[in-house]
């Protein structure tokens, strides 16, 4: 489709060189008439057209309020006529209407250097004028940028990070007020604390972030005691051991949390479900789990910092009346080895080994060698003669 600009831009340099084709075509009485009224005048013939024309005497043009046009035409643009201007623009053999115009208008009569710089004027202006390379904000990976905005720059600011922090303040502040303002009128909503009922059993626990949005907003967490349940002691060991890790073993609290669904009250009939199905499977008396232990190995995994770590007594410490003892020791045991040595009283194992293994040896050479050697029938010298 068309883009607006572009299509007021060559509206308004087709309307400019309009002008002089209007001049060529006015009928002759009227053209007679100027002449005849030149003659008791005392501006020149020229002159005279000049001024039918539009233009100044001095022979400048009329200025045109381009910007304020060119905001009128964007202002009535529809993408309907956009959209016909682009199928005009196909019947005639161009892709767009842009250059559909371009090539009408060049090959028109009366087109001239005038129209040209026109037309250029309008290109800058909505450009906007080439970067200053000198410029103090030029960036040359960005050489489109405006640049004389930002040297325009006379000291009489702070810079965008001090900006931010007064934004911080003016927020403070205003956070500030509400507190000293505004939350002491909240007493009056305030309503006694009574204690949880005996069928209020189960504690909820939600979570806000003042008003904004928070993916954790839509959390839920529930917490009980399995006691407070009306189980027996059966029913009640048994929740302790299907609710696994979620148990406290220390404070006997059994803890759950869901978040999967969008709203609050979605996690929270979950939860509740939850629960009331955990209490019928501990009623039900055809597995009691009485032959499995309850599973604390979260507990103290993630308690490991409680867990007092056991000491090196002092009683094993290395002392030097220790370290005499216990060469006296190595050296009475050293002492009774050597004896029972020279009595012969120390087996020496590889000896007895080696000493076994050469005894097979021989047995199974003398077996060998006294087993006769078969020879096979009717191959001797007497069948070779025949």
């Amino acid at each position: 489709m068309a883009s607006t600009p572009a299509v007021a831009r060559l509206c308004v340099a087709a309307c400019r060189r309009a002008a002089p084709q209007l001049a060529q075509h006015r009928p002759a009485m009227r053209l007679a008439g100027t002449r005849a009224s030149a003659a008791f005048s005392t501006s020149s013939m020229r002159a005279a057209e000049r001024s039918f024309d539009g233009e100044e005497d001095d022979g400048e043009s009329t200025g045109v309020e381009l910007k304020q046009l060119n905001k009128a035409f964007m202002d009535r643009a529809t993408p309907e006529g956009l959209q016909q201007l682009d199928e005009l623009a196909k019947r005639n053999g161009h892709s767009t209407i842009e250059q559909y115009l371009d090539d009408k208008l060049r090959h028109t009569p009366g087109f001239s250097l005038q129209d040209k710089l026109l037309t250029d004027d309008l290109v800058r202006d909505d450009s906007g004028g080439k970067a200053d390379r000198k410029a103090f904000w030029f960036d040359e990976d960005d050489p489109d940028t405006f640049t004389e905005e930002h040297d325009e720059f006379n000291e009489d600011d702070i810079m965008s990070m001090a900006h931010n922090k007064l934004d911080e303040v003016r927020e403070m502040r205003h956070y500030t007020r509400l507190a000293v303002w505004e939350m002491p009128l909240l007493s009056k909503l305030a309503k006694p604390f009574e204690l949880p009922k005996d069928d209020q059993v189960l504690r909820w626990r939600y979570t806000t972030y003042m008003g904004e949005s928070h993916p954790a907003e839509s959390k839920v967490v529930v917490q009980f005691t399995p006691q407070d349940l009306g189980l027996t002691d059966v029913q009640t060991s048994k929740l302790r051991k299907l609710v696994g890790a979620r148990l406290d073993p220390k404070t006997d609290v059994v803890k759950m949390s869901c978040g999967r669904y969008e709203h609050q009250a979605q996690n929270k009939q979950y939860l509740l479900q939850l629960v009331n199905t955990l209490i019928a499977e501990a009623k039900d008396p055809k597995d009691t789990f009485e032959d499995v232990a309850v599973d604390t190995r979260h507990y103290f995994r993630a308690h490991k910092a409680d867990k007092q770590k056991p000491k090196f007594p002092r009683e094993w410490r290395m002392t030097e009346d220790r370290k005499k003892q216990l060469a006296e020791q190595r050296a009475q045991i050293a002492l009774g080895e050597a004896q029972r040595l020279d009595k012969g009283l120390i087996v020496d194992g590889q000896e007895k080994i080696d000493g076994y293994l050469m005894q097979k040896l021989l047995e199974a050479q003398k077996k060998a060698a006294a087993e006769p050697v078969p020879v096979p029938a009717g191959r001797g010298p007497a069948r070779q003669r025949r």
